[in-house]
C-alpha cells in the first residue's frame, strides 16, 4: 500500500501536510474538530482494517472496499457514508473504456479514499487539491471534498463521450463504403453499454445526497454545486441513449447493407449462370449424336450454332445490364 495523501485541515482552513497516516490520526485524536483527509493506493486487507480500527469504519463497507467491482452507489452507516464511483477514460486507438473504481469513506471529520493500483489516484489527488484553496466552500467539511470529488469524477465524463461522438461518426462515414464495420459497431455499443451501467445509477445517488442534505449538516453554499453536479450526470446519461440509439439504428443499416451487398452478388451470379446455360442447352441439344438430325449434314450449321450462343448470350447480358443485375 502507499499513501499518496495524508493532510489535516483544521476550522481555519489552513492545510496541514503530514508525514505518514499514522501521524494523520495522532493529530486528529489532539485536535478532533479538524478533519482527516487520507488517500490510499492499493491498499491491503491489513491496512483497511488498520483504517477501520482509527475511524470506526463499518464492516460492510470496510469489505465493499476491499473486494471492489462495486456498481456506483451512496450508502450511509450512521454519521458517515461510503461511495463508491467509476472515473472513467477511454484509450482512442483499441476503443475500449478505462473504467477505474474509487471508493470513499467520509465521516464527520475524516475523508479517506482508497484506489486500486494504477487506478484514477491522480484525478482524486487534483481534486483534493483543488478542494483546500477552496476556502470559501470549507474545505474542513467532508462533504466539501465530496463534492470536489464527485465533481471531477463526472468531469472526466465530457472528453470520453467526445471521443465516442467522433468514433460513431467514422463508422456513419464509413457504412456506406462497402467496409465490415459490423464488429466495429457492436464493439463501441457495449462500451457504451458500460458507460452507461457506471453512469446511472450517480443520478439516484445525488438525489440521495441531496435529500439528506438538511439532515446530516451539508453546507448551504454546496447545495448548488451538487445540482450542478447531478444536471452534468444528466447530460452524460442523455448523451449515452443517443449514441446508443445512434448505434443501434448503425448496426440496422449496416445488416440491411450487407444483405442487400449479398443480394446483389446473388444477382450477378444468377444472371451469368443464365447467359452461360445457353451455350450449355444449345451445345447439349447438338452432341446427343442422333442420326436423324437436320443440322449435322448443314454446311453452316457449326457457325449458326456459334451465331445463335453469341446472339442470345449478348441479349440476356443487354437486359440484366438495364435491371443492374450486372
Amino acid at each position: 500500500m502507499a499513501y499518496v495523501l495524508h493532510a489535516l485541515i483544521d476550522r481555519e482552513e489552513r492545510v496541514h501536510d503530514q508525514d505518514s497516516a499514522e501521524s494523520t490520526v495522532e493529530a486528529l485524536r489532539a485536535s478532533p474538530e479538524s478533519t482527516a483527509c487520507l488517500v490510499v493506493e492499493d491498499a491491503s486487507e491489513e491496512e483497511l482494517q488498520g483504517l477501520t480500527k482509527a475511524f470506526d469504519l463499518h464492516p460492510l463497507a470496510v469489505e465493499d472496499a476491499s473486494h471492489g467491482h462495486q456498481r456506483p452507489k451512496l450508502e450511509r452507516y450512521g454519521q458517515a457514508l461510503f461511495l463508491a464511483a467509476h472515473p472513467i477514460s477511454y484509450k482512442d486507438g483499441s476503443e475500449k473504456l478505462v473504467i477505474a473504481e474509487v471508493h470513499a469513506f467520509i465521516g464527520p471529520n475524516y475523508f479517506v479514499v482508497t484506489v486500486p493500483k494504477g487506478g484514477a489516484s491522480e484525478l482524486v489527488m487534483r481534486q483534493l487539491r483543488r478542494a483546500f484553496k477552496r476556502t470559501a466552500l470549507e474545505p474542513h467539511n467532508p462533504q466539501t471534498l465530496l463534492y470536489f470529488l464527485l465533481d471531477g469524477v463526472v468531469d472526466g465524463y465530457d472528453p470520453v463521450l467526445m471521443d465516442l461522438e467522433e468514433d460513431l461518426d467514422e463508422i456513419e462515414e464509413n457504412l456506406f463504403a462497402g467496409g465490415n464495420t459490423s464488429q466495429r459497431i457492436y464493439e463501441l455499443f457495449n462500451e457504451v453499454v458500460k458507460f452507461q451501467r457506471a453512469t446511472r445509477p450517480l443520478s439516484y445517488l445525488l438525489d440521495l445526497l441531496m435529500r439528506g442534505a438538511d439532515k446530516y449538516g451539508t453546507p448551504q453554499q454546496l447545495h448548488p454545486h451538487f445540482r450542478d453536479v447531478k444536471d452534468h450526470v444528466l447530460r452524460a446519461i442523455e448523451h449515452l441513449d443517443s449514441l446508443r440509439s445512434a448505434l443501434q439504428n448503425a448496426l440496422t443499416v449496416d445488416s440491411t447493407l450487407v444483405g442487400q451487398r449479398q443480394n446483389d452478388a446473388m444477382k450477378r451470379l444468377s444472371s451469368w449462370a443464365a447467359i452461360l446455360v445457353v451455350p450449355t442447352i444449345i451445345a447439349g441439344i447438338y452432341g446427343m449424336n442422333f442420326e436423324e438430325m437436320p443440322e449435322l449434314g448443314w454446311a453452316l450449321g457449326y457457325p449458326f450454332a456459334l451465331g445463335l450462343m453469341v446472339v442470345i448470350s449478348g441479349i440476356l447480358y443487354v437486359l440484366f445490364k438495364k435491371k443492374n443485375w450486372m
